[in-house]
Protein backbone atom coordinates (compact mmCIF):
# COMPACT_ATOMS: atom_id res chain seq x y z
CA UNK A 1 0.00 0.00 0.00
CA UNK A 2 1.42 3.50 -0.97
CA UNK A 3 2.90 5.87 1.17
CA UNK A 4 0.96 9.35 0.93
CA UNK A 5 3.77 11.25 -0.90
CA UNK A 6 2.39 13.66 -3.30
CA UNK A 7 3.43 11.71 -6.41
CA UNK A 8 0.62 9.33 -5.17
CA UNK A 9 -1.97 11.56 -3.39
CA UNK A 10 -2.27 13.08 -6.88
CA UNK A 11 -2.00 9.91 -9.13
CA UNK A 12 -4.68 7.90 -6.50
CA UNK A 13 -7.19 11.17 -5.70
CA UNK A 14 -6.32 12.89 -9.62
CA UNK A 15 -5.70 15.93 -6.42
CA UNK A 16 -3.99 19.35 -8.36
CA UNK A 17 -0.20 19.07 -7.84
CA UNK A 18 -0.36 21.95 -5.44
CA UNK A 19 -2.66 20.46 -2.90
CA UNK A 20 -1.40 16.94 -3.17
CA UNK A 21 2.20 18.60 -2.22
CA UNK A 22 0.62 20.56 0.26
CA UNK A 23 -0.94 17.42 2.09
CA UNK A 24 1.84 15.37 1.64
CA UNK A 25 4.54 17.56 3.87
CA UNK A 26 1.09 18.33 6.32
CA UNK A 27 0.87 14.49 6.45
CA UNK A 28 4.56 13.82 7.07
CA UNK A 29 4.99 15.87 9.76
CA UNK A 30 1.49 14.86 11.18
CA UNK A 31 1.93 11.01 12.34
CA UNK A 32 2.51 10.91 15.59
CA UNK A 33 0.65 13.47 16.71
CA UNK A 34 -3.04 13.44 17.37
CA UNK A 35 -4.46 16.70 17.16
CA UNK A 36 -1.97 17.10 13.79
CA UNK A 37 -3.36 13.73 12.33
CA UNK A 38 -7.05 15.04 12.20
CA UNK A 39 -6.43 18.33 11.16
CA UNK A 40 -4.16 16.28 7.93
CA UNK A 41 -7.60 14.18 7.15
CA UNK A 42 -9.50 16.70 7.76
CA UNK A 43 -7.61 18.47 5.49
CA UNK A 44 -7.88 15.69 2.95
CA UNK A 45 -11.47 15.44 2.88
CA UNK A 46 -11.88 18.28 2.09
CA UNK A 47 -9.61 18.50 -0.65
CA UNK A 48 -11.35 15.40 -1.90
CA UNK A 49 -14.84 16.56 -1.56
CA UNK A 50 -15.18 13.46 0.73
CA UNK A 51 -18.07 12.85 3.01
CA UNK A 52 -16.16 12.92 6.31
CA UNK A 53 -13.53 10.97 8.58
CA UNK A 54 -14.38 7.17 9.47
CA UNK A 55 -12.53 4.77 11.77
CA UNK A 56 -11.99 1.53 11.42
CA UNK A 57 -12.33 -0.78 15.30
CA UNK A 58 -10.94 -3.84 16.27
CA UNK A 59 -10.69 -6.16 19.24
CA UNK A 60 -7.58 -4.86 19.83
CA UNK A 61 -6.21 -2.09 21.86
CA UNK A 62 -4.00 -0.01 20.04
CA UNK A 63 -2.79 2.06 22.91
CA UNK A 64 -4.43 4.34 25.73
CA UNK A 65 -5.61 7.32 23.16
CA UNK A 66 -6.95 5.19 20.38
CA UNK A 67 -7.71 2.18 22.27
CA UNK A 68 -9.57 0.11 19.67
CA UNK A 69 -9.71 2.52 16.72
CA UNK A 70 -7.11 1.02 14.11
CA UNK A 71 -7.22 3.06 10.95
CA UNK A 72 -8.85 6.67 10.15
CA UNK A 73 -9.56 7.23 6.69
CA UNK A 74 -11.47 9.90 4.56
CA UNK A 75 -14.89 8.28 3.70
CA UNK A 76 -15.08 8.55 -0.37
CA UNK A 77 -18.64 6.69 -0.55
CA UNK A 78 -17.28 3.72 -1.50
CA UNK A 79 -14.63 0.65 0.19
CA UNK A 80 -12.76 0.47 -2.90
CA UNK A 81 -12.37 3.86 -3.91
CA UNK A 82 -9.00 5.38 -3.42
CA UNK A 83 -8.60 7.66 -0.25
CA UNK A 84 -6.29 8.33 2.93
CA UNK A 85 -5.99 5.98 5.69
CA UNK A 86 -4.24 6.69 8.70
CA UNK A 87 -2.87 3.51 10.25
CA UNK A 88 -2.87 4.27 14.12
CA UNK A 89 -0.59 1.59 15.64
CA UNK A 90 2.22 2.17 12.90
CA UNK A 91 1.17 6.03 13.04
CA UNK A 92 1.57 6.39 9.14
CA UNK A 93 -0.57 7.54 6.33
CA UNK A 94 -1.36 5.71 3.46
CA UNK A 95 -2.83 6.19 -0.27
CA UNK A 96 -5.32 3.31 -0.40
CA UNK A 97 -8.65 1.62 -0.34
CA UNK A 98 -10.44 1.51 2.80
CA UNK A 99 -11.53 -1.76 1.61
CA UNK A 100 -8.62 -3.57 0.39
CA UNK A 101 -6.74 -2.37 3.94
CA UNK A 102 -9.30 -4.47 6.26
CA UNK A 103 -8.51 -7.44 3.36
CA UNK A 104 -5.13 -7.10 4.70
CA UNK A 105 -5.58 -6.32 8.18
CA UNK A 106 -8.69 -8.31 9.27
CA UNK A 107 -7.37 -11.05 10.72
CA UNK A 108 -3.90 -9.11 12.87
CA UNK A 109 -6.16 -6.75 14.18
CA UNK A 110 -10.17 -8.67 14.81
CA UNK A 111 -11.66 -6.54 12.82
CA UNK A 112 -15.29 -6.21 13.50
Amino acid sequence: MPAATAKNLQEWLRLDPDVARALAREMKTAAGDTDAVDRALDNANVAMHAHGIESIEGDYQVDNYYYNIVALYVNTGDAYNGTVLYETENERFLVTTWGDWVERNERKYRIR
